[in-house]
């Protein structure tokens, strides 16, 4: 079964393309859409959820230009994709209102702003709550491209709101894939509120990403982005750099993109990049000794 957390409004037994009520979904293996007809309890949910004493729970967030069939089909790729470098827990998708067209990335980014804060609320901050009844459970996210959006957004909302900001929370790893977000963004002092809720931040880039180029007229916003150009050098140490363009250029032509543009949406089709992504969220180990990595001239980068 899928397991997805929705934001996006249901009219005649589809999901559209609007902010709408969380629904939580647990969506059959047949099933090439995830629909209203899913929905479950929240109850119901978080005991398929929690299952054991011990788990590693992924929450994925992504990005714009998604429909429910992509949204769904990204997810599954990720799932059996880390599944395959032996993750045993959980991956759950946070679905918010993405159109289908990439001259709606002005709405779609509107909209992801005003859902950020159901992503503390419906998501991560219900998921922390369990840290606190005797139940290990560690919480990674994963965000691509405008998710990195709603994680800068989500997480400032949260310290400003009473029911979120009373609560001790974080998450353990948070991954940064193709991060829609100003580099600068990122810096120690400006970046603080997620830093201050995760144990450590790892953040992907290539300067082969052709979504994120300043030039390109299907997004906006004149500064560098992370997902790009990388952290800021004011970025806090735990916050982690890979660079990826050297890995993408010599892999380009065995990675086989099912949908997304490729130089952006690459990373869920690479065994290498899945493989990374396991051993930082599961392994726990430093960051210098991922097996995937390599230092080149004092940079972290994905071994080609």
């Amino acid at each position: 079964m899928d397991y997805i957390i929705c934001t996006r409004n249901a009219q005649g037994g589809l999901f559209r393309d609007e902010p709408g009520a969380t629904t939580y979904l647990e969506v059959p293996p047949t099933a090439s859409d995830f629909l209203p007809s899913h929905k479950i309890s929240v109850s119901d949910f978080m005991k398929k959820i929690i299952n054991t004493q011990n788990e590693d729970i992924v929450i994925y967030i992504h990005g714009y230009n998604m429909t429910v069939k992509e949204t769904l089909q990204r997810h599954r790729i990720l799932r059996k994709g880390l599944e395959k470098q032996g993750f045993t827990g959980d991956v759950i998708t946070f679905a918010w209102p993405s159109g289908k067209n990439t001259l709606m990335y002005l709405e779609d980014r509107h909209d992801a702003k005003n859902v950020a804060m159901e992503l503390v609320n419906s998501g991560i901050n219900l998921l922390a709550k369990q840290q606190g009844k005797n139940c290990t459970v560690n919480v990674h996210v994963i965000a691509h491209s405008t998710g990195a959006f709603i994680i800068n957004e989500a997480f400032d909302d949260a310290e400003t709101t009473k029911s979120t900001a009373e609560i001790n929370w974080s998450v353990s790893q948070l991954l940064f894939i193709g991060g829609d977000v100003s580099s600068d963004s990122m810096s120690t002092a400006r970046g603080e509120k997620v830093y201050r809720h995760c144990n450590r931040l790892t953040n992907y880039y290539s300067p082969y990403d052709t979504a994120l180029a300043v030039s390109n007229v299907k997004r906006v916003g004149t500064r560098n982005r992370v997902g790009r150009v990388g952290l800021p050098a004011d970025s806090p140490s735990k916050a982690v750099d890979v660079e990826c363009g050297n890995y993408y250029l010599k892999r380009k032509s065995k990675i086989k993109v099912i949908n997304g543009e490729p130089t952006h949406s690459w990373y869920f089709y690479s065994d290498e990049w899945l493989r990374d992504a396991y051993e930082t969220m599961v392994l726990r180990i430093d960051r210098t000794v991922i097996s995937t990595r390599e230092m080149v001239e004092g940079e972290l980068r994905l071994k080609a």
